[in-house]
């Protein structure tokens, strides 16, 4: 293994103890369920619409380790803290870190409407 090698794995350890899940995730890809290390965002997306108004939206995402992953598609199932999720895009592999996106909610179960303003 090259110096650089190692010294991106070292800081890759570094990385998941720091931000890394306590709990982790579970990737259900066909029948099976593979526990996975991951660093799991959900950040606050606040868009203002021209008029007034605004539309709170949250994308969450997760960061795993490539090699983890594989196998791993759109629509598949993510399970994080025993709250479902389903993968809507799989990001480019970045020095052996991927970067998935995801919605909440069960892969092919519809959504509740939305019938009411929010407050």
């Amino acid at each position: 293994m090259s110096r650089f090698s190692e010294r991106l794995r070292r800081a890759d350890q570094r990385v998941d103890r720091a931000f890394a899940e306590d709990v982790q995730a579970v990737l259900v890809i066909g029948a099976e369920h593979r526990p996975v290390t991951v660093i799991f965002e959900e950040p606050d997306a606040l868009v203002t619409i021209p008029g007034g108004g605004e539309i709170d939206d949250r994308t969450p995402a997760i960061s795993a380790y490539t090699r983890d992953i594989l196998g791993l598609k759109n629509r598949c199932q993510v399970l994080i803290d025993s709250v479902s999720y389903w993968v809507t895009h799989i990001g480019a592999n970045e020095e052996g870190r991927t970067r998935v996106r995801l919605a909440k909610g069960e892969p092919g179960r519809q959504q509740p409407a939305i019938d009411k303003w929010s407050k």
